[in-house]
């Protein structure tokens, strides 16, 4: 076989693959604009009212895994104290933290010893003490030796109360309506929900962000933030929203995962074998439930339930991404066997070989594609203008899509300016350029990392936070 040859194949794999990807984003986001449709007529139709003083609400208790957050940790915490919810307890577990994360808790919420006596439902690490907060009872903190984030929720697991259990992370502030956000369809039919998650906006400082006033969104004026907002856009309003509605919601984000207690003590807590939570955790509650044959439903909601800190440099959203290419690699492998299996129905048959195309294969395809423009080069193969021509092309294919999940978020909120909207569907062609190549290396690199097993978390440092942020976000 010819160089030529060889290269003519490579790009008809590469074209072939990218069309089959896109046509399924464009399949999804029609999926997500129905399912936006739908749950905006519910949302507008529901007495929230009354949900936040019925005393019948369902309570909730709240999980926050901490480690190393002294910048962000307090901030969270007043935003999860002030939820505008009938009965929910906030549980924080310090993982061992080695900064001042306990001890900026005890400044704040004048902890106190408590003593307790946990379920010990999940086996976990060491707890060295529990403190219960002086000036708010709902408040408790579990200190406890290093296990890494799965370990330290199920930590929280063991001395939770309530029936729903809400994980959450660290560097996110949340909005007030939240938990009644989140419960909405919980409450209307807690036999059959067993999970939900909601949208997240991204920007660098939380704080900051969700002490503006209320009504509107502003979107950070850094291309490279903006960026980051539309990848959140198209992952939730054209991905999460059609796989909700079609019974193969396989992301409950670890930012804000909703799960009915029991179900998470059958399927024997958060694991800890797998470099992040969330995405194992809702493969293997489809698995479970799947293969048993019992009936529940997996949601993901439009709402705006907060914002998380989004990295600020090239080299943290490196690291971020390829973790999370790792687990998604980790999950499709491990759970391998609901792969086209008719017995795990929509999960099997159209969730699970989704992941495997559009995540999964995506480095290795991206990867042929970008050796193939040198090897062109190299023997005279190339042609500028064909290639121009289709970089345009799939430029404003990946905008269009992301101009659906703009015009699905701003029909569902209607908080963006004008100048915000214009902003976003003019960078929208740009991502491919701008943005896309630093998703690709870090889907290469962790793809790397998968095959090597690695599963360190390598964490990187919170961003700086404005000057009177905190103070801001309390009030």
């Amino acid at each position: 076989m010819t160089v030529e040859t060889l290269l003519t194949w490579v790009v008809v794999a590469c074209f072939g693959y990218l069309a089959l990807v896109n046509l399924s984003y464009l399949a999804l986001a029609l999926g997500g604009l129905l399912e936006n449709r739908d749950r905006r007529r519910e949302s507008a139709a529901e007495d929230y009212e009354t949900l936040a003083a019925s005393r019948f609400t369902i309570p909730v208790s709240v999980i926050l895994a901490a480690y190393n957050e002294e910048s962000a940790i307090c901030a969270t915490v007043r935003s999860l104290l002030g939820l505008d919810y009938p009965e929910h307890e906030v549980i924080v577990v310090d993982d061992g933290s080695t900064d001042a994360t306990l001890a900026r808790l005890v400044e704040e919420f004048g902890l106190v010893p408590y003593e307790v006596f946990p379920r010990r439902i999940v086996e976990t690490a060491p707890v060295r003490a529990v403190y219960r907060s002086a000036d708010h009872p709902s408040l408790r903190v579990v200190e406890k030796e290093n296990g890494g984030k799965a370990d330290a929720l199920n930590a929280g697991l063991n001395y939770a109360r309530y029936r729903y259990v809400c994980g959450v992370d660290a560097d996110t502030v949340f909005a007030r309506d939240a938990l009644l956000k989140g419960m909405r369809l919980a409450m209307s039919d807690p036999a059959r929900v067993i999970g939900v998650t909601s949208h997240l906006t991204i920007a660098l400082d939380p704080e900051r962000t969700m002490a503006e006033p209320p009504g509107r969104r502003r979107v950070d004026g850094r291309a490279f933030v903006a960026f980051q907002h539309l990848d959140y856009l198209r992952a939730f309003f054209n991905n999460r929203l059609a796989w909700s509605r079609y019974g193969f919601m396989l992301c409950a984000v670890g930012a804000f995962q909703l799960w009915r207690r029991d179900v998470l003590e059958e399927v024997g807590g958060y694991a800890r074998g797998f470099t992040c939570e969330d995405i194992e955790l809702t493969f293997r509650v489809h698995e479970h439930y799947r293969r048993q044959g019992r009936d529940y439903a997996v949601l993901c909601l439009p709402d705006n339930v907060g914002t998380t800190e989004g990295p600020d440099t090239v080299r943290k959203l490196v690291s971020q991404r390829e973790r999370w290419q790792r687990v998604i690699d980790e999950s499709v492998w491990h759970y391998r066997r609901m792969l086209l299996n008719p017995r795990y129905g929509s999960v099997g048959l159209v969730g699970t070989p989704f992941y495997l195309l559009s995540e999964v294969l995506a480095p290795v395809f991206e990867l042929l594609a970008l050796v193939s423009l040198p090897l062109a080069l190299a023997v005279g193969a190339f042609d500028w203008a064909t290639f121009a021509l289709a970089l345009v092309a799939v430029a404003f294919a990946n905008g269009a899509l992301t101009g659906l999940a703009i015009l699905s978020d701003d029909v569902h909120s209607r908080l963006y300016r004008p100048a915000d909207l214009a902003r976003l569907l003019l960078l929208a062609p740009l991502d491919l350029v701008l943005y896309r190549p630093i998703l690709v290396w870090s889907r290469l690199k962790g793809t790397w990392r998968f095959l090597r097993r690695d599963k360190g978390w390598y964490k990187f440092e919170r961003n700086v936070r404005g000057a009177g942020a905190s103070a801001e976000a309390s009030g």
